[in-house]
């Protein structure tokens, strides 16, 4: 029998070799994702490891709520300092400032895209750890330092002048070195200025405190029981560890923080090895029925349907572990080309060496090998059912399976639970898991129905070929004949095409949805923020002040952002604190219980929530909420209203701003609103603006309305680019199915075509029917993704978006993708229909 299945399956190489490769892209992805986010997490292991090497303790800011985010004022100041050095076995011990800053080159331009700016300061021996590549460390209040990556990217020199702006008003530096990092390249494509201390705390506005302490030892002492003496006398909101323990800390912080990027990319090889199943089944499904004389011959010579299915199960596990090892080989160079891909984004993301773990050859193994015996299972017990009596003559099918009658309510019963396990999901606020498994689930069920619906699909679609004449009529007849084959092919680009009508319509409805809400729910002139896109700075809380100066401006409204945990509640809830009277002027809110009055009268601890926090925690107006704050404060505030935020402006929990300031330990705002004066116009009043965020506050930006709603919409725009540049993965590879398949169709339809070219029809003609057979089944595909996207789509933003959702369909979008499958099909067709028409006539017409 090993004989027989090596035979057999060393009889179709190109077959095997392009079932092989669907599998492998798949794990390539997979792999080539474990492989790169190792990598990067090894690469800030490295760097924190090298930056604490010297610090034999480090005093930290404690985290009240367990959400690795210290509060903005740290509690670490100059009396602590002096207390640390006070402390028997310290050698050494100094402050340091590390934090979020905009950097500005010499033409007022961001020094960074995708990452954040940052700053520092420039520590003292022994804990100055940046290796100087060209200049010298700062030593004055108006020079820089800048990492040599950023040097090289914004093309920078020694002599220029650079803005730095954090908490408070930029300032301007002279660059007068460049570094690196020790263990990187570069701190994931972060831009970060080294600053003298006094410098580093006035931008930061942390005049008097520190971010840390870093601590030596003196001989003798182990870095344990220094860190037990600095417990002992440093009672309050701080932590204190040992500098490997700080470093592993930071490690394991910065792999939590990236950990979105792994399942990110994660979702789209999962799709790739979905896609490849279809692939491999619909594979085995014509090879089985190709291979009826040779099965029935088995079985007529003795063997056993458990010998048939071992050998048929057998071909698909050796083509699931070649497609994995190859793919394995692949991911090596799919990270690398990960890495470049987001570097084309403006991520700049650490990675020194390649990161191999044997993790990573597992997972990508098992997953490989185990999508290829999945699918090959159905065709192999449908080979085990393959009478003796098929050994003697040609078209004996074998006998269907006992559930073959049951086919309809297995479909039907197959989607209904994909669809209610999807509803579960959303309803459950956006449980990922339920999602996931009811939206595999859908798609597994439309592809157990649609052999019921191609043929009627075919014959509608099949008109953009049939008018071509009678090779275009035959191709239509081809794709309805073996409806099953045609819809196990259709289904792997449908799964592709559905994925990408989805991502469309709710990239659309994104933006439809933010345009909705601008122009519905904000009544004010301009709108300023940080000019960052990728940073949680925030802007200075001394900017609206300063607006509010501005000639033209009339109001300004001051938000900030921040978090707490609720008693009774699980996780970290979103808070919002606001100037009331001011934001009820500017800001249009849909009440479920209240007025505007409770907003313009927002003070002390009142509180706001939004309807769907109340809905989901039954909270009703008058209810007394235990909050717990990032700086560790208690507070008890009551509900005196309920609101409907399309926005999102609105936190689950709204307070004063004043409250969050103070109690939260929150010394920046989120965003300022700003509205003008009767008479005043933008033409004036936002240049004037403009002049003073150039001037004093860099790390902001002004935006009208609909400057605000293009901006949003290029944002998502970026992010629909990535997302189809990892889809059109999923879509190869079900092109790869649709060559397969259109391959072995000419080997089993050798005669057919045969007897063709010898009634009379050209080489050419034979090519056409082939290509339009491929172009009616790509539409097929197409269109059935189409419809399923669409669903999707529309659902999902219905069900998360809320009843402010705007539902936008793209048809300009929709239309070029059906156009694209219709192309994508004729270049499928190109290899298999030279094929055929190169068929030897007479050795086809004289084959068994």
């Amino acid at each position: 029998m090993l004989r027989v299945f090596w035979r057999g399956f060393t009889a179709r190489k190109t077959r095997a070799a392009l079932t092989a490769l669907a599998i492998a892209l798949g794990v390539a992805l997979m792999a080539g994702t474990y492989i790169l986010t190792d990598t990067i997490n090894a690469s800030f292991a490295s760097i924190f490891a090298s930056s604490y090497a010297t610090s034999s303790a480090v005093v930290s800011p404690s985290d009240a709520l367990g959400s690795n985010n210290a509060p903005q004022i740290s509690p670490i100041t100059e009396p602590m300092l002096e207390k640390v050095r006070q402390v028997p076995g310290v050698a050494e011990a100094a402050g340091d400032i590390f934090g979020p800053a905009t950097l500005l080159g010499p033409k007022g331009r961001s020094l960074s895209s995708f990452a954040p700016g940052l700053v520092g300061s420039v520590q003292v021996a022994p804990f100055e750890t940046t290796v100087e590549v060209l200049g010298h460390l700062p030593v004055r209040p108006d020079q820089a330092d800048l990492d040599q990556m950023t040097m090289q990217r914004a093309r920078l020199h020694l002599g220029d002048v650079i803005q730095v702006a954090g908490v408070g008003p930029a300032r301007r530096y002279t660059l007068v070195g460049t570094y690196r990092l020790p263990g990187a390249s570069s701190f994931g494509g972060a831009s970060v200025a080294m600053l003298v201390l006094p410098q580093a705390q006035a931008v930061m506005d942390e005049t008097g405190r520190f971010d840390e302490i870093d601590v030596s030892a003196r001989p003798g002492v182990t870095s344990t029981e220094l860190v037990q003496r600095l417990k002992a006398a440093l009672p309050g909101p701080v932590v204190v560890r040992t500098g490997s323990e700080e470093a592993a800390q930071q490690a394991a912080n910065s792999a939590s923080q990236l950990s979105f990027l792994r399942t990110f990319l994660l979702v789209f090889a999962y799709v790739a090895l979905f896609v490849g199943g279809f692939i491999i089944l619909n594979t085995f499904s014509i090879t089985i029925a190709q291979r009826t004389r040779e099965l029935g011959l088995m079985r007529a010579m003795g063997a056993s349907r458990r010998q048939v299915l071992s050998a048929v199960v057998g071909e698909s596990l050796v083509l699931g572990f070649a497609g994995s090892v190859l793919g394995l080989g692949l991911g090596m160079l799919a990270a690398p080309g990960l890495d470049d891909l987001f570097k084309s984004f403006g991520a700049d993301l650490p990675d020194s060496g390649t990161v191999l773990e044997a993790r990573t050859v597992v997972v990508s193994l098992l997953a490989g090998v185990g999508v290829s015996v999945i699918s090959g299972l159905a065709p192999a017990l449908r080979a085990t059912r393959t009478p003796p009596v098929a050994a003697l003559r040609d078209g004996v099918p074998p006998e269907p399976g006992r559930l073959a009658r049951y086919s309809l309510p297995i479909s039907l019963t197959v989607l209904a639970g994909g669809a209610l396990l999807l509803g579960g999901g959303l309803a459950g606020n956006g449980d990922v898991a339920m999602v996931g498994a009811g939206g595999l689930l859908v798609f597994v069920g439309v592809a157990l129905l649609s052999p019921r619906f191609v043929p009627g699909l075919a014959k509608v679609l099949g008109a953009v070929v049939a008018w071509r004449g009678v090779t275009g009529r035959l191709a239509r007849e081809n794709a309805r004949r073996q409806p099953g084959r045609t819809a196990v092919t259709a289904s792997a680009l449908m799964i592709g095409l559905a994925l990408v009508t989805f991502v469309s319509i709710v990239a659309s409805g994104t933006k439809a949805t933010i345009d909705s809400a601008v122009n519905g729910e904000f009544a004010g002139n301009l709108i300023v923020e940080n000019s960052s896109t990728v940073s949680n700075q925030g802007i200075p809380a001394s900017l609206a002040s300063a607006l509010s100066r501005v000639p033209g401006i009339s109001t300004v409204a001051a938000v900030n952002f921040s978090e707490a945990r609720v008693s009774g509640i699980s996780g970290e809830q979103l808070v919002t604190g606001v100037y009331g009277p001011a934001l009820s002027k500017l800001y249009k809110v849909v009440w479920d219980k209240g007025s505007e009055q409770v907003l313009a009268q927002l003070h002390g601890e009142d509180a706001i929530v939004t309807k769907s926090f109340a809905r989901s925690h039954g909270l009703r107006l008058g209810r007394e909420l235990g909050l717990l704050t990032p700086s560790g404060r208690h507070l008890n505030v009551v509900v005196q209203g309920i609101a409907s935020d399309r926005a999102g402006l609105f936190g689950d929990i709204t307070l004063s701003r004043t409250l969050v300031q103070q109690a939260f330990a929150q010394s920046t705002d989120g965003v300022d609103f700003a509205s003008y004066a009767p008479g005043a116009a933008n033409t004036k009043v936002q240049p004037a603006v403009d002049r003073l965020l150039t001037q004093q506050y860099a790390q902001a930006k002004s935006l009208t309305a609909a400057q605000f709603e293009h901006q949003q919409g290029n944002q998502v725009d970026s992010l629909l680019d990535l997302i189809y540049v990892l889809l059109a993965l999923a879509v190869i590879v079900s092109l790869f199915g649709l060559v397969n398949t259109l391959a072995l169709s000419i080997y089993e339809r050798a005669r057919e075509l045969a007897r063709m070219r010898a009634v009379g029809t050209s080489r050419r003609q034979v090519r056409q029917v082939i290509r339009y057979e491929s172009v009616v089944t790509s539409l097929i595909g197409a269109v059935t993704g189409l419809v399923v996207g669409l669903v999707f789509g529309v659902v999902i933003v219905r069900s998360l978006g809320g009843s402010g959702a705007v539902v936008s369909v793209p048809v300009s979008t929709l239309l070029v993708l059906i156009v694209l499958a219709g192309l994508a099909g004729v270049g499928a067709a190109t290899l298999p229909a030279r094929r055929a028409a190169k068929l030897d006539v007479l050795s086809a017409l004289s084959a068994e």
